[in-house]
């Protein structure tokens, strides 16, 4: 959830926890654009708006799509504990094949989160694990990252690796074909189990003046296991792409 550099969440359909890195100020607001594909069949690739809000005090912050409070954090460690936007969704009008019409919503939901995260001298590290406390689809996700930022003047490049853990509820959830379903599309009865997704990203922030600020970047998800083998999918790479403007206080 909060880090040194503040995050800013990317509203795409599968990504559990695309971000993209700006500088550590104590306030700042913004806003973007974005646009990603689908892991869907036919299902098109789409534009949306990328809000972004950051505060914190050293004991409570707001991250954009997630806000909590510090249990510990001292130092260039902290652990956190919050709540985040899960934006994970699946719309059947969104999709232009006639089976995958026929299916259920899945629907987006708030995830409790407790996440740890160390800067170092060589990048950064931060884990957390996040639950469904909507009952939408029971989701029980772990993400791992590693971040090793770059700054020349006003310029700060932060590449990213990192893999997130989904559990088998939330992938039958999102990735799914139920019996019900299955007779009245004709695609096959999938039950999925939990997978890996690892990804990429690299992010960019330029100042242009000591308040004003542009960012961007680019974050890919490789799809792997049942979720990738999911017959509502048909590209397991997803590719977002970011731009927007913040400002700091």
């Amino acid at each position: 959830m909060k880090k040194t550099f503040c995050t800013l969440s990317i509203l795409s359909v599968i990504t559990l926890g695309a971000t993209q890195i700006a500088l550590a100020d104590s306030t700042s607001i913004g806003g973007g654009v974005g646009w990603s594909n689908s892991p869907y069949k036919s299902y098109s690739a789409n534009y949306y708006p990328i809000p972004h809000i950051d505060y914190d005090n050293g004991l409570f912050f707001i991250d954009d799509l997630s806000a909590g409070i510090y249990a510990y954090n001292q130092d260039n460690q902290s652990v956190s504990i919050g709540a985040r936007y899960l934006s994970n969704e699946f719309k059947p009008h969104d999709s232009d094949n006639h089976q995958l019409r026929l299916l259920d919503s899945r629907h987006s939901t708030l995830l409790a989160e407790i996440e740890y995260s160390i800067d170092t001298s060589w990048g950064s590290f931060s884990s957390s694990v996040g639950t469904d406390v909507l009952n939408e689809s029971n989701s029980i996700l772990v993400n791992t990252d590693y971040t090793v930022p770059y700054m020349q003047g006003n310029l700060i490049v932060a590449p990213t690796i990192g893999i997130n853990w989904a559990n088998n509820k939330h992938n039958n959830y999102y990735y799914g074909v139920s019996h019900k379903e299955t007779s009245r599309s004709g695609l096959r009865y999938f039950n999925a189990d939990a997978s890996l997704t690892p990804y990429a990203e690299i992010a960019a922030q330029y100042s242009l003046t000591p308040n004003i600020a542009t960012f961007g970047g680019v974050h890919i998800d490789k799809l792997t296991g049942d979720v990738a083998d999911s017959p509502m999918v048909d590209n397991s790479t997803v590719t977002s792409i970011y731009m927007g403007v913040s400002y700091s206080f």
